[in-house]
């Protein structure tokens, strides 16, 4: 018997995702593409929403259950490390770009996985996680110059690829001992603490500091602070936290490649960036791949897959 509710909520999670590179472009763009500072408005949102949670009793935290120091290494990998090489990149690539190079993100993940955790994708699912990758190769069988990728921009989507692979690995692994909730508000409010710390020691090197807050009379950056803090930060982590404890391993991985699809559609149409055939025919590749190995699973082998991580933390 199928269970889609974590699936649901990996597909929720990833459109979620999606449509954050178009929230972040308008956000970047009111800062003057200060990284660091739009990061730590939108961790700072994020962690006093889920401090807010807390007070009112919705949800409630058990830290002592388990090797809290796993939680802090997931926050090392994502938001530390991925979310300043992935906000960096939108400077730097156009977002249908970025998105289709993080299709890539699955084998990378998959591989982790397997290094990591002893996870290994069945026959099946191998098969459509490939055809996800053929669909990448086609769609960028198009010149650098035609879709404005740049080598910097390329070689911050590999970082952040890398990165988060490892993050998700990782919270696979302390999903089988803490809940979603537990997770996701240590990594955002490491995320608040180390962006404030940058962004606001610079401030006040630089003389600034008075005016640290301007941003926030900008109605687009505090739509794009309040979609990112909220939307993503909150409800989309939890949700692929979620997902991430009650899917295989390779069913997970390659839903996320959803977020591809829904940031080229968002470049296309809200940010009016370049897309050809070529790509269109790749992006219906990758469909192909995340329906086909989206169908390939039962609820007994999610449960085989979190009985065998919890065996590996007894």
């Amino acid at each position: 018997m199928k269970s889609y509710k974590p699936l649901l909520a990996n597909v929720a999670a990833q459109t979620i995702f999606g449509l954050g590179y178009f929230f972040i472009k308008m956000g970047m763009a009111v800062v003057d593409q200060d990284t660091v500072k739009f990061l730590s408005f939108r961790f700072t949102l994020g962690f006093l929403a889920m401090t807010l949670i807390l007070l009112l009793k919705i949800q409630k935290v058990d830290y002592k259950k388990g090797f809290i120091g796993l939680i802090f290494l997931c926050g090392l990998f994502n938001p530390a490390i991925s979310q300043i090489l992935e906000t960096t990149s939108t400077s730097y690539a156009p977002t249908s770009q970025i998105a289709m190079y993080n299709s890539m993100l699955p084998i990378v993940m998959l591989i982790f996985s397997a290094l990591i955790n002893k996870e290994y994708p069945t026959r099946r699912q191998l098969g459509f996680v490939l055809v996800c990758v053929a669909g990448v190769f086609i769609a960028n069988m198009v010149e650098p110059d035609v879709t404005g990728m740049t080598k910097l921009g390329l070689i911050l989507i590999i970082g952040t690829n890398v990165a988060v692979a490892i993050n998700r690995v990782l919270v696979r692994r302390a999903s089988a001992v803490f809940t979603s909730f537990e997770i996701i508000y240590i990594t955002t409010g490491m995320g608040a603490l180390l962006f404030n710390l940058i962004s606001v020691g610079r401030s006040a090197a630089a003389g600034t500091l008075p005016a640290y807050f301007d941003g926030l009379v900008c109605p687009e950056f505090a739509v794009a602070v309040l979609y990112m803090g909220i939307g993503s930060c909150v409800i989309a982590f939890l949700s692929m936290t979620y997902a991430s404890a009650n899917l295989p391993f390779a069913v997970y991985a390659s839903t996320c490649t959803l977020s591809t699809v829904v940031a080229i559609i968002s470049g296309i149409f809200l940010l009016h960036e370049t897309f050809t055939a070529v790509q269109a025919v790749g992006t219906a590749v990758i469909l192909v791949g995340i329906v086909g190995i989206s169908l390939s699973y039962d609820k007994k082998d999610a449960e085989g897959n979190r009985y065998h991580l919890e065996e590996k933390k007894a």
